[in-house]
């Protein structure tokens, strides 16, 4: 072959991505596009559990075709076939026989390619594998959707993980396909049979010696580890067998041999395998003391990213026809141009838990139709440039537009109330977001009069600048400028009633302005008087 190995590859598989529905049409998809860039002449592939794919020429001597069933010896009966093994962790699950046009001189071409579609039919085939276990165990058909480049990394991760003991990090940010991975990670290993227990960081119920036990010769689950408090992350890491030697002993009579590894897991009371996610940068957590360094060293053993969707233009398909075919709408019939180029051209800040709420609600909206350019602006506005839904304050923000300042007050928001919980942390309040936004809030009530960015506050949230936004806009229904600027006035007006003679200028410096002019404006704007006459009206009410 002439053809560049890595972009005719990306060309074979990326088309074929959206034949999710069955392994068999997404096999055939691939290997009919690798029928058009290859000289093959015939031959068959074989899979575990599908059966056997046939090359032959069609009766007008054309292109080859499929057929569903057949020997794939008796296929490629030729001696010259090219037997290139179908594997994953090493073990067989199938093969392709390809006959091979030779060039004029004799020669046999060249093939690099084929290695590689045959490992991509191996990880294919375990998708599907995977899906079938996690329908039966959990009652949910979990399979990962896609097959970018990303992605395709996570499958090579995922074969070489699975099969080893020691525990695994994974980090994405929110709505990435962490828990997916997590769970394909026990379904394809050796413990697949033991249990999978899952803890939420944010709300863990029990203790971690509840936990270790209940998972004991399975896959402990620490979903959101960044979440969990200074004394459990303390405790996790002392039920943990240190593969570091940081101790020598653990709780529950846990053993570090490898017979006794072998001996509990054939008894099913082995030491848990542990496998952590976090949307967070454990290690500048670590160096800035918000989070155990020994618990991080324990865990840093196999890593991953999931990226988020916004990295994976080629998965965004697929994942829209999985979606509409998981809520009801038949995605042959509903699927349409203008709906896969709006979703390609969103920055989707929740990753797919965000996109799976859009598509259930245009599947359940439109009632099985094409879904068009319109039904995206009616039910999801803020996919084609309208407001975010559910938020009068989603416009654009004065805050971020100092000289666009109206002289008129408004009506009190609902972002006065968030003003409020932010500083005087109002945890019952607080408990209610999600736990960046919290975060974020808390971060905001104390250094509200530094020159904070989103960025800044992003990373103080552990999640990315784009999703953090988005959690302002839709939780909060104002923008991140529009809410510390809220809070500054707040704690301007504060003083401006506590300290009568300090100057203008002070009180604008100690809420975080450097510039008086933008002080006033914003003063105003929010409270419907500048700040002179508000402190004038307070001394004559006073008075």
């Amino acid at each position: 072959m002439t053809v560049s190995v890595g972009g005719a590859l990306d060309e074979i598989l990326h088309p074929g991505s959206a034949d999710f529905r069955s392994l068999p049409d997404l096999i055939g998809g691939l290997m009919d596009r690798l029928v058009d860039r290859a000289p093959l002449r015939g031959g068959a592939l074989w899979l575990q559990d599908m059966g056997t794919l046939v090359l032959a020429q069609d009766r007008a001597g054309g292109r080859l075709c499929w057929t569903a069933d057949g020997d794939p010896n008796e296929a490629a009966a030729d001696p010259e076939a090219v037997v290139v093994p179908i594997t994953y962790a090493d073990a067989p699950v199938g093969e392709m026989r390809l006959v091979l046009d030779r060039a004029p001189d004799g020669a046999a071409p060249e093939a690099p390619i084929l290695q590689d579609v045959a490992r991509q039919c191996g990880y294919l085939a375990k998708r599907y594998e995977v899906r079938r276990w996690a329908e039966r165990r959990f009652g949910r058909p979990l399979m990962m959707v896609g097959m970018s480049p990303a992605l395709r990394e996570l499958d090579a991760f995922l074969e070489q993980a699975a099969h080893s003991a020691l525990p695994v990090l994974l980090t994405g940010e929110f709505g990435t396909e962490k828990a997916q991975l997590a769970a394909a990670i026990h379904g394809c290993g050796p413990r697949r049979d033991g249990p999978f227990v899952q803890v939420n960081g944010a709300d863990p119920v029990g203790t971690p010696a509840d936990w270790f036990a209940r998972a004991a010769g399975g896959t402990l689950f620490l979903s959101g580890v960044d979440e969990m408090t200074p004394s459990l992350q303390g405790q996790i890491v002392q039920h943990m067998p240190s593969q570091l030697g940081q101790w020598l002993d653990a709780p529950g009579g846990w053993t570090l041999s490898a017979g006794g590894a072998a001996a509990g897991m054939a008894s099913g009371m082995g030491n848990p395998r542990v496998i952590a996610s976090t949307t967070a940068d454990l290690r500048r957590l670590a160096e800035e003391g918000r989070f155990s360094r020994p618990l991080l060293a324990e865990l840093d053993f196999l890593c991953a990213t999931v990226p988020p969707l916004r990295d994976r233009p080629a998965d965004i398909e697929p994942l829209v026809l999985a979606a509409l075919e998981r809520h009801g709408g038949r995605a042959d019939e509903t699927r349409t141009d203008e709906l896969i180029a709006l979703c390609k051209a969103h920055s989707w800040p929740e990753n797919l838990f965000e996109l799976e709420r859009v598509i259930a609600r245009l599947a359940v909206m439109t009632g099985g139709r094409p879904i068009r350019h319109g039904d995206v602006r009616r039910h999801a506005p803020w996919m084609v440039g309208g407001a975010m839904p559910a938020a009068p304050d989603s416009g654009p923000h004065p805050e971020d537009h100092p000289e666009a300042v109206p002289t008129a007050p408004p009506a009190p928001p609902p972002a006065d109330r968030w003003v409020r919980c932010a500083l005087t942390r109002d945890q019952d309040a607080l408990a209610r977001l999600h736990g960046g936004l919290r975060k974020a809030l808390l971060f905001l009530g104390e250094r509200f009069a530094d020159p904070i960015t989103l960025d800044e506050l992003s990373r103080q949230a552990h999640v990315s600048p784009s999703h953090l936004s988005y959690l302002f806009r839709t939780e909060l229904q104002t923008s991140f400028k529009g809410l510390l600027g809220r809070i500054r006035i707040h704690k301007a007006r504060e003083l401006l009633a506590a300290e009568r003679r300090l100057p203008i200028t002070e009180v604008a410096m100690s809420v975080g302005y450097g510039d008086l002019s933008h002080f006033e404006k914003s003063f105003r704007r929010l409270v419907g008087e500048s700040p002179r006459e508000y402190r004038r009206n307070l001394t004559a009410v006073r008075g």
